[in-house]
This record gives structure tokens, sequence and C-alpha cells, in this order.
């Protein structure tokens, strides 16, 4: 007779948590785990308070609270499941949304329980995208069951685990009253929590800690941790690779879609200023001192700032310059190759074919009438700045073609440029194939029956999720069978991935060929471009397979104009003066404040 599945485990210094087991695939979830708690607003978590008895860990918990409308950036990836966020029963709160979801075979604890000083097995911590708004762990999409399943059908047993953290206003907010507050704080006795408006990565650093302290209770290996992420996740990655205080977190690290110098760091004397506002508009606070409001704020419950954040006026929450952890505009970070944290010993990193589709509505252009404001938006006004987009992006004359093209531009700014600087910066260094391994690659597949549709999204931002988390729902119901076997495939990339396959001396019989795909120089822009190098890029095709193609696909003009566009932003930027809100526009940076038409 079989024995009983391990479905309780002891945290030291917190305790006893009960899982439950998948009927049919062997994998112990354990949900809503406490890696932090927040004991108050626009302050550093702490760790959980530890509890007696057993823990209930069968289902959801709390998520950051946040959008529930139409204008949530999660809710276009979450096509592919049954979750709704919008459901009542969905616990928003902001004290006791730091909880992981952590993923594992019941073989992993099995092994674990009869040798406890065991080796362990890899695991991969996912931070979910959103925007840095909305999204939680509790979304079906992100849910690790099926990567784990993969993971032992293919003798590579991981662990997935999953944390949430703090958004939108909660988690990446500043201003100077804020910053006053925090650094006025006596209670706050180190530099690292005196950080203003990054709440939200030092949530996720903190989740990371856990993984590295807890893990091995669940049988996995601390020190062969994979951080992957998708879109404002990779973004979060990013950062957590360049910031010193963050180094150490993991050893790999996979970036899915976005990076650091997709859109800039805010400044609390100028961004902040305008968010204030923003609060102070929408919540309708009397005209008292701004120290005042600032107090009031903090008393306004945190759902209602998950709805203040739904507001079409308000794209993605970012980062802030705090002079803690960011001392400058992040996005020249990324071109640092001495910023990047060594003990990182293997970065993958790449984009979607059509990452721009998601966005025509919301940054592109829909119709021609649009057409213009794009160009206003991206493109620097200036000689060479107005040549180098007309050769690069053409001329523009039809809605057909201002949707096109506006989608380019969108993919090219958010996706695109910013994966080419990393790739090139980490390219640079000088352990590249001699310890440190670095990949590239492209998803083009979209999903036949979205394509059905005749929704025009192609192979569209977040579609990869839909294949790497594979949700039973797709799995049984969207996806076609050549697409359930590329989804078999992914997983399967991304698990060798993490089994540090990456290296040739650590490869086995059946490791996939593409991983063959490193890249093997520095990835010089012009030289790349000319040469168009094969093999050392991998392609998740249309025809549903996996290949080694070229490195470079967009072409030299591309990202020498997108080069040039953020050294004339960078440097208008710092040309700011207190107070001056010319040259942005709520979470994305434009050339010329738009209208007040544009606002409403």
């Amino acid at each position: 007779m079989a024995p009983e599945p391990i479905t309780d485990i002891h945290i030291p210094n917190q305790g006893t948590i009960r899982g439950s087991i998948h009927p049919t695939k062997r994998i112990v979830r354990f949900l809503n785990v406490p890696y932090g708690t927040v004991n108050e607003r626009w302050r550093p978590a702490s760790k959980p308070e530890p509890w007696t008895g057993i823990r209930d860990a069968t289902k959801q918990g709390p998520v950051s609270p946040q959008p529930r409308g139409p204008y949530r950036f999660s809710r276009a990836i979450n096509t592919y499941s049954g979750f709704d966020m919008d459901d009542e029963t969905i616990d928003f709160d902001e004290r006791h949304c730091l909880n992981v979801n952590i993923y594992v075979h019941e073989d992993t604890l099995a092994a674990v329980h009869e040798n406890p000083g065991g080796e362990g097995v890899p695991v991969m911590s996912y931070i979910h995208g959103g925007g840095n708004r909305d999204g939680a762990n509790a979304m079906d999409i992100y849910d690790g069951t099926n990567i784990v399943a993969e993971s032992v059908k293919i003798g590579r047993p991981v662990i997935v685990v999953v944390p949430n953290h703090r958004l939108h206003f909660l988690g990446f907010f500043s201003c100077p009253e804020l910053v006053e507050d925090v650094r006025s704080d006596e209670r706050l006795e180190t530099e690292y929590e005196q950080s203003v408006g990054n709440w939200g990565l030092m949530d996720q650093k903190l989740a990371l800690e856990w993984v590295k302290t807890h893990i091995s209770q669940f049988g996995g290996a601390p020190n062969q941790v994979t951080a992957f992420g998708e879109s404002a996740g990779s973004v979060g990655i990013n950062y957590h690779l360049m910031i010193p205080q963050h180094h150490g977190l993991f050893q790999r690290a996979i970036m899915q879609s976005c990076s650091m110098n997709s859109v800039a760091a805010y400044r609390p004397e100028l961004e902040g200023k305008v968010y204030f506002d923003y609060l102070v508009d929408y919540f309708k606070l009397p005209k008292i001192s701004r120290r005042e409001q600032l107090a009031l704020l903090k008393k306004i419950p945190s759902k209602e700032f998950g709805l203040a954040a739904e507001s079409p006026k308000l794209n993605m929450f970012t980062a802030w310059e705090d002079g803690v952890l960011l001392h400058e505009d992040a996005r020249k970070w990324v071109h640092k190759t001495e910023f990047y944290d060594r003990g990182v010993k293997a970065l993958m990193i790449g984009d979607t074919k059509e990452e721009g589709s998601l966005f025509i509505e919301t940054l592109g252009a829909p119709t021609l009438a649009r057409w213009g404001r794009v160009k206003q938006r991206f493109c620097p006004p200036t000689e060479e700045g107005r040549k180098a987009w007309k050769e690069v992006y053409g001329e523009v004359r039809t809605d057909e073609e201002a949707r096109n093209a506006s989608s380019r531009v969108t993919a090219d700014f958010v996706s695109g440029y910013p994966v080419f600087s990393t790739l090139r910066a980490a390219s640079k260094r000088e352990d590249l194939c001699k310890g440190f391994d670095l990949f590239q690659f492209y998803f083009d597949r979209s999903i036949r029956a979205v394509d059905e549709q005749g929704r025009n999204l192609g192979a569209h931002h977040g579609v990869d999720l839909a294949f790497l988390f594979a949700p039973d729902l797709a799995l049984e119901k969207v996806f076609t069978e050549e697409e359930v076997r590329l989804s078999e495939q992914v997983r399967k990339l991304w698990i060798q991935f993490a089994y540090g396959e990456t290296n040739e001396k650590q490869r086995k019989e059946d490791t996939l060929e593409v991983l063959r795909a490193r890249i093997q120089r520095p990835v010089d822009d012009y030289e790349y471009h000319q040469s168009r190098v094969d093999g050392e890029a991998i392609v998740i095709t249309d025809k549903a397979t996996m290949e080694r193609d070229q490195v470079s696909r967009a072409g030299r003009k591309v990202f020498e104009f997108w080069e040039q566009s953020e050294k004339w932003v960078s440097n208008e930027r710092e040309q700011m003066k207190d107070g001056e809100e010319e040259g942005w526009k709520y979470g994305i940076v434009t050339f010329t404040r738009p209208s007040q038409q544009e606002w409403s």
C-alpha cells in the first residue's frame, strides 16, 4: 500500500501549514503561505508573525487591492483560464496580500522527508506582470501545477513558487511629502528601510529571500533558484539584477517581454507631484496643506486605491529614484555591464512577435486620426529624430497602416529595444560562455482559436504565458493538438534552463537542441545586423516548432532610432526643473504635454 502523501510542512519560525494534493497529477499545492506582513502603508513589510496549530494552505489567499474594470492589464492574458478577478469572493487586502503559492510534486516532498539533508531540486520563482498595477498569484494563468507535472514527466522535478506583491499606489508611489514622511520616521533604522516608492520591489526581494530561507523544507535547493517573469515582472527581475542590495537572490533568470528601460524610473519632485495631485483630485481631499493631505491618504481604505488606479489616464506604475535603491534614471543602468549581478550564471531574455498588438487602443493609433499623437509621443521633435522616424516607420496614410505602424512602434518601445539593450550589456560580461550563459528567444506562435475570432492580435504580449503555464482550460478547450505539444516543449525548455543544462557539461541526452543557441560573443548592434549571425537565438515558431535562428530581427535603424530617442528623453528629463510637468504623461514619457482633451 502506497504511503499517504505529505501535505503538512513545518516552516521554522513560522508554523505548520497543510496543503492539498491534485487528485490525478500528484502535485501538492500550498496556497496563501505568508512571507511578509504590511503593518503600515508606505513602509517596508516585516516578516510574518508565527502561528500555532495547523494553518490551512488549501485556498487562495488575499491579493493586493487593484482595478476591477476594463482597464486591468492582466485581463487580456487571463482569457485562457476560468479565473475572474471581478469575482466577489476575491479578498483584496493590503495588509495580508504578501503570500506565496507553492507547487511541488509529492515525490519531492517524500524525498526531503526521508532525507532532510538532501540536495533538493531546482526552484522556479515567478514574478507576475500587469504594469505593477494589477495581477495576482491567484490567477489560473500563474498556476504552477502543469509546469511541475511536466518537470516530473521529463525526469527533472522542480518546485514553482509564485508570490504576490503590493501594486500601484500601494507599492509604487512617491512624492516630496512622502519622502519627508519616511525620512523623518525614527523607527526606520537602516538606509534601505528609508527607500521611498519601491515597496513593490522590496516585497519581491522579501519573497525571494523567503524562498532562499525556507524552500528546503519543501525539497527545494536554495542555491538553484531561477527567477522568471513577464512584462512588469520581467522589469522587476531586471531591477533585482542591477540593484546591489538585491544581488544574490537567484542564480538564473528568464526575462519575458520587457526590461527596466521599458519605462523610466520616476522622480518624487516631478512625476510624484502629479501623482499626488491626481490622488487629491480623485479622492476630493480638502484644500489643506499637502502634508495634511498625505495624512488623509494614509487613512483611505486600500480597496479605494485599487479603484483609483484603474483610470485610463494611468499607464504602467514603475520604480522611483529615491537615492537609496535608485540614484538616477535607471534606464541608464541597463546599459552598464558592471551593474549586473555576477552571481547570476545564466540569463534568457526575449519577446513575442506582435508585442504591440494589445496596446494599440491605449498607446497606439487605432485610426489615422490618432497617428499624429503617437508620433508626438514617441518621436523626438528634432530634424534628426523626424528623419529617423520616417526611415523606420514610413508614411502612414490609412487607418490600417496607422494600426500596424503604431503596433510596431509600441512593440519596439516597450519590448524590442529594451530587450536588445539588456542582451547587449549582458553579452559584454567577461565570463560570457565561461561560466555565464546568455540566450535570446523569439516567441512567434499565436493561438489559433484567438486568431479565428478575428481579433488580429497574433503572437501578442503575454501569449507565451498560456503555453508556459498551460492552464487546464487552454489544454482541454483552447489549444490545437500541435499547440498542446508546443506547450510541452516550452515548459521543457524553461525547466531545462532552470536545471543548468545551458552549460555544455551539464547537458543530458534529451536536452533540447535549441539550448545550444547561446550568445557566444558581445552583441554589437552594427556587426550583428550586418552579418545576421545564425544559430544563436531560440525561436518558438509559428509552425509550433523550436528552431535556432539569427539573433536580431528588427534591424540596425530601429535600434539606432530608439537609442537616439532614449538619449534625447534622458537629456530632457535632466533639464526639467522642480515642479515642471512638461514632457510627461501619466505612466509614459512623451515629448509634449497632452492637451486637456486627451486627459478626458
